[in-house]
């Protein structure tokens, strides 16, 4: 089912106004004005990434300094995995949350998502844990999910060390993809009865390229969607034939509840539209919130509308935790 969240779920408040969609309108037009990221461009990645990482040198990591957030390290096949834990100060946690960061799969670290973890951590009263996974500028993707699944599946079998026995896996853009193909492979392991619940935002289901993003064109905000195309084709050649065609295309059977969030400016748009269609017709538990007026990565931009978007996020992810069998 498609969700119209014009009245929030939980509150029954106005969800977005005429002013919301004013301010992102305002935002849009600016958007347009600049140049869009290349996916494609491998430099561009490295470039990007470094600016990142020098930025995050020359600021002390406040966080891990005071003892709120504590880095787990984990050894796996595919290398070493730092794990960034969040935890809700002075509070019992309710169940643990596993994020995937966004980037195309070639650009971000776990730190970036410093300020999104002490929210989810703080208003949903979970733990928070960040995968920072080694990133795919070298096109071996299939390294990048070996990762992912590794530090997810250790999660899982060590969720007493948290304190928890329930778990919620998401994330955002190609994050969201990295977290299903944990989430599927729990499923193949026997360990899906710990998994509450899946969120994504803005989430890249298709690795062959959804029809909105082969139809969209290169004047469409913040990506350019047939370089987009083009990175789905490098990622794509390091991955068997079962995870080359992405979550979308696999069995979906016997998985959790699901939200998924989506713009409609997005050019990956139907990628979650149709995940969750085909996730409602094989398990009847899934609910999508299509955002009038937001670009792919919209939840990160200075409007109301992705505060809100977020806020609703949070809201579901204490809410299914909750409500667990």
């Amino acid at each position: 089912m498609i969700t119209d969240p014009r009245h929030d779920y939980a509150a029954g408040e106005t969800f977005w106004l005429d002013k919301d969609l004013a301010l992102a309108r305002r935002l849009n037009r600016i958007l347009s004005l600049l140049p869009r990221y290349r996916t494609d461009r491998r430099w561009n990645a490295w470039l990007l990434q470094r600016m990142i990482e020098i930025g995050q040198r020359c600021v002390p990591d406040i966080a891990v300094l005071r003892g709120q957030v504590r880095i787990r390290t984990i050894e796996t096949e595919a290398g070493p995995i730092n794990i960034r834990i969040t935890a809700p100060p002075q509070q019992e946690a309710a169940g643990l949350y596993i994020h995937f960061h966004g980037g195309a799969w070639v650009i971000g670290n776990a730190r970036f998502e410093g300020g999104l973890a002490r929210e989810i951590a703080l208003e949903c009263q979970v733990v928070v844990a960040v995968i920072d996974f080694e990133n795919a500028r070298d096109d071996r993707l299939d390294k990048t999910i070996l990762q992912c699944v590794r530090a997810t599946e250790w999660l899982v079998d060590h969720l007493g060390d948290f304190g928890v026995d329930r778990v919620v896996i998401g994330g955002e853009s190609s994050g969201a993809h990295l977290g299903c193909e944990a989430l599927l492979h729990l499923r193949t392991a026997g360990k899906i009865g710990k998994v509450a619940g899946f969120y994504s935002m803005c989430g890249g289901f298709d690795l062959q390229g959804s029809p909105s993003l082969h139809k969209a064109s290169r004047d469409s905000l913040v990506i350019d969607a047939p370089a987009a195309v083009a990175n789905l084709r490098r990622l794509t050649r390091s991955l068997s034939n079962s995870l080359s065609h992405g979550p979308l295309h696999a069995d979906l059977r016997g998985l959790p509840p699901s939200l998924f969030i989506a713009g409609s400016l997005d050019p990956i748009v139907d990628d979650s539209l149709e995940m969750n269609a085909r996730w409602v017709q094989q398990n009847g538990n899934s609910w999508c919130i299509l955002v009038p007026e937001a670009p792919h990565g919209f939840n990160r931009f200075p409007t109301s509308l992705a505060a809100k978007a977020n806020a609703f996020a949070r809201r579901w992810i204490g809410d299914v935790i909750r409500t667990a069998d």
